[in-house]
């Protein structure tokens, strides 16, 4: 009773250190106006759960038609007039033209920034700089999304005929916890063995005078 009354700290705190928060960093980067059917790329260096989060920011303007004229936030909502007035938005699908879009043909492509009143839906100064920190989740990934897996920023539009302008972005990725590789399972099994090795060393020695 002891023996495992002493060891069983131990063993919570090794335990305890493999399930770790992990941040994938998501670097400044542009997405362009004309980035429509592929768009920059980011690889997950650790698999991603639908109640992990996306914390990002998106400042600019693209435009979808020549002028250059109906110019959107990253939420699509418009900031430069064109066939819809400023502060309206159109809808393109299940998402809104002009909007950030992230995702893979697999997996499907998700708005990122709700067309919101927060994001200058109605306004007749929507903003240009916007912020997140929302669910996978609640982006519509309804599964883990394994590490390694390619995920593109893409702009939602129908074609790339008269686009310009672009998106600067930038951000993270919060994992709540981490799952080892292989060889840290290997390390955390013998850092385990030597614990218990060297805790029944000492509690059998302590033990030879009570017994």
């Amino acid at each position: 009773m002891q023996l495992s009354n002493c060891i069983a700290p131990f063993l919570l705190v090794v335990v305890g250190s493999v399930a770790s928060a992990a941040t994938i960093t998501i670097p400044s980067t542009v997405v362009n106006g004309t980035d429509v059917f592929s768009g920059p790329a980011l690889t997950l260096t650790s698999t991603v759960q639908p109640t992990d989060t996306l914390t990002l920011t998106a400042r600019g303007e693209v435009f979808l038609q020549s002028g250059p004229a109906y110019g959107t936030n990253a939420a699509g909502v418009v900031t430069t007039a064109g066939s819809t007035g400023v502060g309206g938005t159109s809808p393109n699908g299940s998402t809104n033209f002009g909007a950030l879009l992230i995702g893979n043909p697999t997996l499907g492509f998700f708005q990122i920034f709700p067309a919101n009143i927060a994001n200058g839906l109605s306004s007749a100064t929507p903003p240009s700089l916007l912020t997140t920190n929302l669910t996978f989740g609640s982006l519509g990934f309804g599964s883990a999304i394994p590490s390694g897996t390619v995920l593109q920023l893409r702009v939602s539009d129908i074609n790339t005929v008269d686009n310009s302008g672009s998106f600067t972005v930038f951000g993270q990725i919060n994992v709540a916890s981490g799952v080892p590789e292989p060889a840290s399972w290997l390390l955390v099994g013998g850092g385990i063995g030597v614990i218990a090795f060297v805790s029944r060393k000492r509690l059998c020695s302590q033990s030879r005078g009570v017994l």
